[in-house]
């Protein structure tokens, strides 16, 4: 059985439990709207952003636990978060052996 805020003393504490495998593997997201979602997750801004097209592509595959869901939000974070790499401004220096 899945625990809600009030099993913790603190958002923190809870926050930390929606990551668990415990929480994404027993969580399911199925029927509930984009607000539930958030708040049971405990999704911050910067993962809310990839919500709809996540849940959009996992109902098509009718896939609905937590796990799947939480690692295709982390997925396209991954691959849209630019870390600063250009590879046209690396400079090679010979140097001698």
């Amino acid at each position: 059985m899945l625990k809600t805020r009030k099993d913790f003393n603190t958002e923190q504490e809870y926050k930390a439990y929606t990551k668990t495998s415990d929480f994404l593997l027993n969580y399911s997201w199925k029927g509930k709207t984009k607000e539930q979602i958030i708040h049971e997750m405990a999704l911050p801004k910067y993962e809310q952003k990839y919500l709809d097209e996540s849940m959009k592509e996992l109902e098509k595959k009718d896939m609905y636990r937590g796990m799947e869901l939480d690692r295709l939000i982390l997925r396209k974070l991954d691959e849209d978060t630019d870390d600063g790499w250009n590879e046209e401004g690396v400079v090679f220096i010979e140097r001698e052996r």
